[in-house]
């Protein structure tokens, strides 16, 4: 069991490396900053501590399946980052206009929605391998430890987890405050969490790409790729569609009747 002086100073070391500044100075780390780098350390020490002896541990095994399992899920969590990065971030004035035209409040939300599940998506295949109960979780650890220690593998696979981990210290509050739970000090504040950069968000998806390549290439015999095709293709198709959608009200608006028929027509061929 460590102490809780232990884990302040712990705290106060990954805090400091990871953002730089003081741990002590309140203005650079208020007080919820400090509990959240001592929860992330205990939580690093009971799992420490619970771990069998160095020597003693034998590499988990992990079934062919399971790899295929969790490369889907991969390919799954960048399709949608993929497509909601083409309808909300990379959209232009008109195309957001279209949104806007059509269904304003549904691009906001879905927008939200999406964020929020990204942030999750992110942390929970980099939690740890095991919960404080014991209970195996499908992650990368898992994976990664399905090698052995002194293998080039694990060596590559571990060195990817550590890129990613990076990541997962800046949107890990957000998951934990607002993804997980409802904080009512964060709510209440209206601050906001996880602010990870695109740059951020960019190397993290290179290093999964990575990691899923190498675990199947080494598991299975071949690579694979978590860069799903036709993605991209159906936000293109979503917004051509709502283009479509906006020209067709325009017609059927004209004070040209002939074009205003010809589009009551083309809708309702039975009328």
């Amino acid at each position: 069991m460590r102490t809780e002086q232990q884990i302040e100073v712990a705290a106060a070391a990954a805090a400091e490396k990871a953002n730089g500044g003081k741990f002590v100075d309140p203005l650079f780390y208020k007080p919820e900053h400090r509990a959240f780098w001592k929860e992330v350390i205990r939580a690093a020490f009971d799992a420490a501590d619970t771990a069998s002896p160095p020597g003693a541990a034998t590499a988990p095994s992990v079934s062919p399946k399971e790899v295929e399992e969790f490369s889907a899920h991969c390919v799954y969590i960048r399709s949608v980052y993929t497509f909601m990065m083409r309808i909300w971030r990379d959209s232009d004035d008109a195309e957001r206009k279209v949104m806007e035209a059509v269904a304003p409040l549904f691009f906001e939300d879905m927008g939200k929605v999406l964020s929020e599940f990204l942030v999750i998506a992110g942390c929970r295949i980099t939690d740890p391998a095991s919960d404080r109960r014991g209970n195996q979780n499908f992650t990368l650890e898992l994976f990664t430890n399905s090698f052995s220690r002194d293998s080039e593998t694990f060596k590559q696979l571990a060195a990817l987890r550590q890129r990613i981990d990076k990541h997962r210290v800046k949107i890990l509050p957000a998951r934990n405050k607002l993804g997980a739970h409802a904080d009512r000090a964060v709510i209440l504040k209206g601050e906001p969490l996880g602010a990870a950069s695109w740059t951020d968000w960019d190397d993290f998806w290179s290093a999964l790409r990575d990691f899923v390549r190498i675990l199947n290439a080494k598991t299975l015999g071949k690579p694979f790729e978590i860069d799903a095709g036709g993605v991209r293709g159906d936000a293109e198709t979503l917004l051509k569609a709502l283009y479509n959608h906006q020209h067709f009200e325009t017609l059927l608006k004209s004070n040209d009747p002939v074009v205003r028929d010809a589009c009551i027509k083309l809708a309702l061929p039975s009328a």
